[in-house]
């Protein structure tokens, strides 16, 4: 008697034929989705760098099939199981659940998307739901299990057009790192697995390029060289002489500075305002040179203050900015949590903190989720708002220019007579994106460079309001005035290096931030020495005459306030910790910027001067003692001086 259709007899035979079809199904549409996220990233490259195309779109191949196919084969059998059981259903019953998904997917536009900026959202994070999709509709419908030879033909073949693109290997790997949503995740396992010396650099894919002995922890190209000794630790292909070592170890020599006390009188304690706007690139400011009016204001008060050319953020976020700035070290060396967006630890010294022992009133104003004191960040302070988050929300579509000067203003109204120096903090979470229409603001255009623009520009009005009023506010006062913006924002795919948003590099679209300054005795000029947000603390501790504390990373910037700056600032250095990809070191060294990716051992140098756009890597021109000189900066910066609170927590 024959074994009926439904028999387990039959069933195991068709479930290997669904596995086997879904493997080979997924191993052709993760290949597809490869060669279409790498074709993405390759959008923008280095103008002079070796082409990385045919490394890219093999690596991304031989990366992406193995978990794209064994990840189909394993969603095809509940997926089959699925499909039996509900041929069972009755007919009527298709009708309402078509009612309720759609119901539900109504419900789900209209409040989740109040969170998302979909113009920044990569239109790749569709390939995986949309692979998955159509690799389960084909492992339950195609006749045969025949093309299983698909996926281990398809591998085979990138692993071999892989080995033959050897030349284009290290920037292949920095591009499929920087640009890719499927590669980069994959990769970075990879290079860990492939890590045998545990020194965070892995030279199984990219060879001496990442890792020039991957049999010692002591010898990658983020390491420390030491001189004369004659074993080159840095992979630079040569030892360190002492004279270079030396050269570059008095780079960081900045020194500790205590201002006097004016002659017979205390020492001074001026009020002093910062106000913080939230995603403003410098250059789209008229006092940095932006052709478009976006900035009247705050370019009329800035005529009369101190204007940084060059100050950079300590990273391309809120999260490794902010932080950085109110305690004074950057942000790998903070004791915080391990979440994304992480708390810091009460055992930190804020700025808040030093002030109001010294008797100041300090007074925070904020429209940014980060600022929630469940963060920590509000230490010090004895008046912490976030009114505008609960009053105006979702963040994303809310506006609170207006809102924060409105309450500065009415706070200053009710304290004008408070005896005691302020500390006050206005944080403007606009121009953050999504980008929101203000009638009665004047318009750029429709781009998303123009929105960008026109919230500036309404941004800026109530900026001007702020500056107007806390000047009037407490007559007979001293008053210093700080305006900054925590990181940039990427407004265009081709020019902004093939990203939009924030936090994914460290290009100076997102680290060169805005930073004026103006008080009595600071004379009215452009300082185009490069300075840094972390510079923020010994600043404010110098211009109350306090002594410097030497565990903190910047130095004062009131030389340059008052004209009277003997020395160059050292290296400006910023970083790049997140969870979603690799770490970044970056580094300022005029005229030269300095991009290291430690995982993968690229290092890309850009003259700021030539090339102020980061479009030319210039480190293949550069002399020998050159690039030892700026990547001997940056190694001398991490291992000799930054100090991590456990580095290995990624944000």
């Amino acid at each position: 008697m024959p074994t009926p259709p439904s028999s387990p007899a039959t069933a195991r035979p068709r479930a290997a034929a669904t596995v086997l079809r879904a493997l080979a199904c997924a191993a052709g549409l993760a290949a597809a989705a490869a060669l279409a996220d790498g074709a993405w990233a390759l959008r923008v490259v280095a103008a002079d760098a070796p082409s990385p195309r045919t490394g890219v779109l093999a690596l991304q191949t031989a990366l992406v099939v193995p978990p794209g196919a064994l990840l189909g084969a394993i969603a095809a059998l509940p997926a089959a199981a699925a499909a039996a059981w509900m041929r069972r259903w009755p007919r009527w019953l298709w009708p309402l659940l078509l009612l309720a998904s759609a119901l539900a997917l109504a419900l789900a536009l209209a409040l989740y998307p109040r969170e998302i900026d979909w113009h920044t959202v990569d239109p790749r994070l569709a390939i995986l739901p949309g692979a998955a999709v159509l690799g389960l509709l084909a492992a339950l419908l195609l006749p045969r299990a025949t093309v299983a030879v698909v996926p281990a033909a398809l591998w085979i073949a990138a692993a071999m057009a892989w080995l033959g693109s050897g030349a284009s290997h290290p920037a292949a790997l920095t591009r499929i790192a920087s640009g890719t949503v499927l590669g980069a995740p994959v990769l970075a396992r990879v290079v860990a697995w492939s890590d045998r010396d545990r020194d965070g650099a892995g030279a199984w894919l990219c060879g001496e390029g990442c890792d020039c002995d991957d049999g010692d922890a002591a010898r990658q190209p983020g390491a420390l060289e030491i001189a004369d000794d004659g074993i080159d630790q840095d992979c630079d292909g040569s030892d360190l002489a002492a004279a270079e070592q030396a050269e570059i170890a008095a780079l960081f020599d900045h020194g500790t500075a205590v201002a006097p006390a004016p002659t017979g009188a205390g020492p001074r304690r001026p009020d002093i305002v910062v106000i913080t706007i939230d995603t403003l690139r410098a250059d789209h400011l008229g006092s940095y040179g932006y052709a478009r009016e976006t900035s009247p204001n705050i370019d009329r008060w800035a005529q009369q203050a101190v204007v940084f050319e060059q100050a950079r953020s300590t990273g391309p976020s809120t999260r490794f900015s902010i932080p950085p700035m109110l305690v004074g070290r950057h942000f790998t060396e903070l004791r915080r949590s391990t979440g994304e967006w992480p708390v810091i630890f009460d055992s930190e010294t804020l700025l808040a903190e030093r002030l109001a022992a010294l008797g100041y009133a300090t007074w925070a104003f904020h429209s940014v989720r980060y600022f929630r004191p469940y963060f920590g960040l509000d230490q010090g302070y004895e008046h912490w708002s976030c009114d505008c988050l609960d009053v105006r929300g979702p963040p994303l579509f809310m506006t609170c220019a207006d809102f924060i000067a409105d309450e500065v203003l009415a706070w200053l109204g009710e304290h004008a007579t408070d005896p005691r120096p302020m500390l006050l903090w206005a944080y403007i979470g606009d121009p953050h994106s999504r980008y929101v229409e203000h009638p009665g603001t004047p318009g750029f255009g429709s781009e998303y460079k123009d929105l960008y623009d026109h919230e500036i520009r309404f941004v800026d009005e109530h900026v001007g309001r702020l500056l107007d009023g806390v000047a009037a506010a407490r007559p007979g006062r001293e008053l210093v005035v700080v305006l900054h913006s925590d990181h940039g924002e990427g407004l265009d795919h081709e020019l902004d290096h093939g990203a939009l948003y924030h936090s994914n590099n460290l290009y100076d679209e997102l680290v060169h931030v805005p930073l004026v300054i103006s008080g009595p005795g600071f004379r009215p000029r452009r300082v185009a020495e490069p300075v840094s947000l972390v510079d923020f603390v010994p600043t404010v501790l110098e211009l109350v005459g306090e002594p410097i504390d030497p565990e903190l990373r910047g130095v004062s910037l009131l030389p340059w306030l008052q004209g009277r700056e003997h020395t160059a600032h050292p290296p400006v250095m910023f970083e790049k910790h997140r969870a979603l990809d690799d770490v970044q070191h970056g580094m300022v060294l005029w005229p030269y910027k300095v991009i290291r990716t430690p995982a993968t051992g690229e290092l890309d140098i850009y003259d700021l001067v030539a090339d102020p756009l980061e479009r030319v890597d210039v480190a293949a021109k550069l002399t020998s003692e050159q690039r030892r000189r700026l990547s001997g900066a940056l190694s001398h910066w991490h291992r000799r001086i930054r100090q991590p609170f456990e580095e290995h927590r990624r944000h």
